[in-house]
């Protein structure tokens, strides 16, 4: 063969062996605490698209979770709840899941009682110190399936009358807005067995806090008193997809108030509506999440021991193809091609994307922290690790 034509056949070849393997053909969501991000993997590429959403799943349709405030104040009396909504993204109707009726009732109380006091409007402040203060706060705690787990905390303060801090945490069904007890999620057996083990790592937490708070004085020991196990108040959680309850401890008083004390997660058997959720959730620690699928999986991997940051990737193999970084911690994949979506439904998607670029934190609070009232100071109980429930 002639030498002018051997050489571009040899070009031509090292081309081929150097050419890059195409990226697994793919689409789906991946969503941290406050944000989903859409990938799309086909022939022109990986691609990765984020809004500030937390979307729910559930029978094949998506959902929108997003609380808002409920502002009724006056110049010297400041009432703001927080009402948590579900809504469907194809058409568009929001139904109300849960609301703080106690904020609520106070502020109509004031206006009733005070018919000369004008309402403050949507640019208006009120006074630096006010009268009466009753602020309620709904922080979503996680998502499974059609069950969100979340915190409700209220902080209320009347000059000179009373003061009180409460938290209450529960699990509530995006169908029906109704708050579900472990029997209902779990069964009858799995109650019978992981409530009395709740309790029992209670006393044994309760017994070692006072011990700790022995030689602190008698404040911390008092304050412990008003902390009291409550079956109703818990959260749902997963470890390598097996779920898991986990109960908190609530505050219903005194120096105790607002603060929640967290017991250890328990596993429990898995129900039939876990079979919607199973594949959403990720295997593996905190450092290396997977989600197996047939032929690749995806990847996250934590660049921190926080686990503030996570880089994702696909994996088939050896070979890995990048797609982005996120803030992490991950909750769930939503995958949008097994099966494939509705052409409703991905329209519905794209315009929830677009709407959701315009959101302040106004129009959609979502798992955010909110600056809050200090609560009492409890130094002895604090140092022996009482702490509010944060978002995990």
């Amino acid at each position: 063969m002639p030498f002018r034509r051997f050489v571009p056949l040899l070009l031509l070849a090292a081309c081929t062996r150097e050419r890059p393997a195409a990226a697994p053909r793919t689409e789906f969501l991946v969503a941290n605490a406050d944000s989903t991000f859409w990938v799309t993997s086909d022939a022109r590429g990986i691609r990765m698209r984020g809004a500030p959403l937390v979307l729910a799943r559930d029978g094949g349709r998506f959902h929108e979770l997003y609380v808002a405030d409920d502002d009724r104040s006056f110049f010297d009396a400041i009432f703001v709840g927080q009402r948590l909504f579900r809504r469907d993204l194809i058409s568009g109707d929001s139904t109300e899941l849960l609301s703080d009726g106690e904020v609520g009732g106070m502020a109509e109380r004031f206006a009733s009682e005070h018919p000369n006091e004008r309402p403050l409007g949507p640019d208006e402040e009120g006074a630096e110190s006010p009268r009466t203060s009753a602020v309620a706060e709904l922080r979503l705690l996680d998502l499974h399936g059609r069950f969100v787990s979340f915190e409700h905390l209220t902080d209320i303060d009347v000059r000179g009358v009373s003061s009180r801090h409460a938290a209450h945490g529960g699990v509530v069904d995006l169908r029906t807005g109704e708050e579900k007890s472990v029997r209902d999620l779990f069964g009858a057996v799995e109650e019978a067995r992981i409530v009395p083990a709740a309790e029992s790592a209670w006393r044994d937490a309760r017994d070692s806090l006072l011990l700790a708070a022995g030689s602190r004085g008698t404040s911390a020991r008092s304050a412990i008193q008003f902390f009291e196990f409550n079956a109703g108040s818990f959260s749902l959680s997963a470890r390598d997809r097996v779920p898991e309850v986990q109960f908190t401890v609530p505050g219903s008083g005194g120096g105790a108030g607002g603060v929640t004390i967290p017991l250890p997660p328990q596993p429990v058997a898995a129900p039939e509506w876990w079979s919607d959720v199973r594949d959403e959730l990720p295997l593996g620690d905190a450092a290396l999440n997977r989600w197996p699928r047939e032929r690749f999986e995806l990847i996250a991997r934590s660049d921190t021991g926080s686990g503030e940051r996570a880089t994702l990737a696909l994996r088939d193999g050896e070979r890995e193809w990048a797609v982005g970084v996120v803030k992490g911690p991950l909750r769930r994949v939503f995958w949008l091609d097994a099966p494939v979506i509705s052409r409703e439904a991905r329209q519905a998607l794209v315009r929830a994307f677009d709407e959701a670029s315009l959101y302040s934190e106004q129009t959609r609070i979502v798992q955010a922290p909110r600056a809050r009232m200090p609560l009492p100071t409890v130094p002895s109980v604090r140092h022996a690790a009482l702490v509010r429930s944060e978002v995990r």
